[in-house]
């Protein structure tokens, strides 16, 4: 099979199988989750790419069984997509599942197309044991060391693309994590983690250790990123009717020399308008490994920290603001807004979502870049100007 006949047979594969039953036992303690998603989507021409429509197909399938103080979990990911060739990539919402810098290669190309793809990948696949106050976890897992709630510069897992409308699972990552609960609200945590990068193979060695004290979360952590010399603070509390959110990383620049910090905060406040629910979020960040203008972009881009998956956004300066409404309690209007304070560019992402059923969701939305466009040697002169416009529907299914 070849072309768009390779897309559509596995897709009706994956939601015919979707749609199948479901075993669990509450009894042995063990489950069964599935979800599924599907993207259509209108990518508009630009100086990167064609103009052309793509669609994706996702299935998730996550096994839980456990058995006395262990507990083994996995999440096994198919994805297909149809992408027209000369088009740009990257921009097609729902294809990020964390793979990219795994320390054991879990995955596998199942087809291979001029203009599609169809690939598979164990995203999660651990055991825990679990005694007393002690919980130990070996293998491909998530780890979130994020306090902010988009822009995460502290958070050395495999942070989410903060214009990413599809959240629900983050990458796992291949590690040794040891957590002991030392009080109620006190935790320590030390993780060891392996990852194969373009950079070559690097090792992640972290001590973290958090509490909360009069209704404020705090804490820090130390060690080695990507074996560079790091470390950080993070604070959540509340301020009035807001909740404030901070974190702060200070690390080695490897070869570029000296220090850099990468810090963000955020306050989110949610309240009624005229009945409706609404949540209004803004953060504002400084990434020392960032671009101060528009003219490093390009060697932002072949850094190294890029390269290993490390940068959320390109430049030094940049804010985001998010707002949702709930105008119906099955209707949900949303709209972000990234902004790269370093070019002026700002990448715009309104949203609506509907729950159709208990078990499945229905959204459209789409990306739109202001800003000074792509040079005609199709090499960036701001971060978003050149995107793009996308328009996209998405149906999820949880099972």
């Amino acid at each position: 099979m070849t072309g768009r006949a390779a897309t559509l047979h596995p897709l009706i594969a994956l939601l015919a199988t979707a749609s199948g039953p479901v075993a669990a036992s509450a009894q042995s303690r063990n489950e069964l989750g599935v979800y599924a998603l599907g993207v259509v989507a209108h990518v508009g021409e630009s100086a990167y790419g064609e103009a052309g429509s793509q669609e994706l197909a996702r299935l998730r399938l996550m096994p839980r069984f456990r058995a006395g103080p262990l507990t083994f979990e996995a999440a096994w990911e198919s994805l297909v997509a149809h992408q027209p060739a000369g088009s740009l990539g990257g921009f097609l919402p729902g294809t990020a599942v964390g793979e990219g810098n795994d320390w054991v290669d879990l995955g596998s190309t199942i087809h291979r197309g001029a203009d599609s793809r169809w690939t598979e990948r164990f995203d999660r696949l651990s055991l825990t044991w679990e005694g007393g106050t002690l919980a130990v976890t070996a293998g491909r897992q998530t780890i979130s060391w994020a306090t902010t709630l988009f822009l995460t510069p502290a958070d050395p897992f495999s942070p989410f693309d903060p214009s990413e409308p599809f959240r629900e699972y983050r990458g796992g990552v291949d590690a040794i994590r040891a957590r002991a609960f030392l009080g109620p609200f006190t935790e320590l945590e030390i993780v060891l983690r392996g990852a194969k990068t373009a950079d070559g193979d690097r090792t992640t060695a972290l001590a973290r250790a958090q509490t909360s004290r009069g209704g404020w979360a705090f804490g820090g952590w130390g060690g080695w990123v990507h074996q560079l010399p790091s470390a950080a603070v993070f604070t959540s509390g509340a301020l009035g009717p807001y909740a404030l959110r901070a974190e702060a990383t200070l690390r080695d620049r490897d070869a570029a020399g000296g220090a850099a910090l990468r810090a963000a905060v955020g306050l989110d406040r949610r309240f009624s308008v005229r009945g409706k629910d609404t949540y209004v979020i803004g953060e504002l960040q400084y990434d020392g490994l960032g671009a101060a203008s528009g003219s490093e972009l390009l060697d932002v881009i072949l850094s190294k920290p890029f390269s290993r998956g490390e940068l959320q956004v390109l430049s030094r300066w940049a804010s985001m603001v998010q707002a949702s409404v709930q105008v119906h309690p099955l209707v949900a209007l949303d709209a972000l807004a990234l902004t790269s304070l370093g070019d002026g560019s700002i990448l715009l992402a309104p949203g609506l979502s509907w729950s159709a059923t208990e078990s499945a969701s229905v959204r459209l939305g789409a990306f739109v870049g202001f800003g000074r466009g792509a040079l005609e040697d199709a090499t960036p002169s701001s971060e978003y100007g050149g995107v793009p416009n996308v328009v996209y529907g998405s149906l999820s299914w949880f099972f």
